[in-house]
């Protein structure tokens, strides 16, 4: 690795932190995001959350403040993915 490629690695502001859920955390399989940008993928969702949208459905808002407070930039829902006991899940 050369200099530059150091230099890339020990920058903490070059890495992103992501919030990998369940897709068992969503209400259903196309839940409604409010106005946060997001993609669906093959086994799932990446949301966007870059601020803090003004309309947010209730189902996410304690997913966001899990991300805002763990300072995450992402959050990807994917069916293979844990659930976490300390937020709500949906059987569908």
């Amino acid at each position: 690795m050369g200099i530059e490629g150091e230099r890339l690695m020990n920058n903490e502001d070059n890495f992103e932190k992501v919030l990998v859920l369940s897709t068992a955390h969503m209400p259903n399989s196309t839940p409604d995001f409010g106005g946060i940008r997001h993609k669906e993928h093959e086994h799932g969702f990446i949301l966007f959350p870059a601020s803090r949208e003004s309309v947010i459905p209730r189902w996410l808002r304690p997913i966001l403040i899990e991300v805002w407070r763990n300072k995450c930039s992402l959050v990807n829902f994917d069916s293979d993915a844990s659930t976490y006991d300390a937020l709500e899940t949906w059987d569908w």
